[in-house]
């Protein structure tokens, strides 16, 4: 009787072989999901370094209307001549990053450069589907986002 509670010997089993990585579905798997991650995120994250990079075609304007101002109250006059206010050339005038460059708009008989300006601030490089950047003497700020020349259409807007 003291053999019923004892159970038969088993014999003994291989030990399954261990299996370690990944399976090429699995690989598959998370290369999708990183693909899909990046296509979501590269477009935001380059808009937003775009709209970090505005600021130096910001300061560009801001600091050549200074000039400007300053021209005006010794003269009398505003100027086209960007040599005039100490920059290197009379237009095209780089920003100190690279990413702009800027010019006096051309007068013209509703804004004689006497009493009147416009400066523009070009994108250059990879900066260039931001827009275009105007400040004009009278302080407005403009942004053309869609580059065609013209701050003023509906869709346009001011700095931000």
């Amino acid at each position: 009787m003291a053999n019923r509670n004892r159970q038969p010997a088993i014999p003994d089993r291989p030990k399954a072989l261990s299996v370690t990585g990944f399976s090429l579905i699995e690989l598959l798997v998370a290369l999708a999901i990183i693909g899909i991650a990046s296509a979501i995120a590269l477009p935001s994250y380059q808009n937003s370094v775009r709209k970090g990079n505005r600021s130096d075609g910001e300061a560009l304007l801001m600091g050549i209307s200074a000039r400007m101002e300053m021209t005006r109250y010794q003269t009398g006059a505003f100027t086209e001549d960007l040599t005039e206010l100490k920059f290197a050339s009379a237009s095209g005038v780089t920003s100190k990053e690279g990413y702009y460059t800027a010019s006096v708009v051309a007068a013209t008989a509703g804004c004689p450069i006497n009493t009147c300006y416009i400066l523009r601030a070009t994108p250059v490089g990879g900066q260039a589907k931001d827009g275009i950047l105007e400040l004009t003497s009278t302080g407005i700020k403009r942004r053309d986002k869609n580059a065609d020349g013209d701050a003023t259409d509906a869709d346009e807007e001011g700095w931000k």
